[in-house]
């Protein structure tokens, strides 16, 4: 009974993969087994005002928004083939550069991604559904 009870826990835990850094024109190709993304987003150092916008196969889904500590939670229907992110800074904040924490979320796979971006500069990730 206890090693069925452990086997079943250790099928919930989720993977987490290394920190991916992207910095100005950088880019991140992941393969996607679910439809859907789950992407949660905040500033990664001290809350200095760090804004950016966010575009999903030219969607843009935030424009110009401050990150925060607190995580903001993004869901979105992937569609087939390719899917690209775009996070462009948009301001450094009092303490440059601009600083965003991404985590992208696949089943139980996570993908945690820090940004590290000058002013007007993009970073991409793409998506292979």
């Amino acid at each position: 009974k206890v090693k069925k009870k452990i086997e079943k826990l250790e099928e919930k835990k989720s993977a987490v993969l290394q920190t991916k850094q992207l910095k100005d024109g950088d880019d991140f190709v992941l393969e996607w087994k679910n439809d859907n993304l789950r992407l949660f987003i905040w500033d990664a150092n001290k809350e200095d005002g760090d804004r950016i916008r966010l575009k999903i196969n030219d969607e843009i889904i935030l424009y110009d928004y401050t990150a925060k500590r607190k995580r903001k939670k993004i869901k979105y229907k992937l569609r087939k083939g390719e899917n690209i992110i775009e996070i462009k800074a948009i301001s450094l904040g009092t303490s440059p550069p601009n600083t965003s924490r991404i985590e992208l979320v696949d089943s139980k796979t996570k993908y945690p991604v820090i940004m590290q971006l000058t002013l007007d500069k993009s970073a991409i990730i793409t998506i292979m559904k």
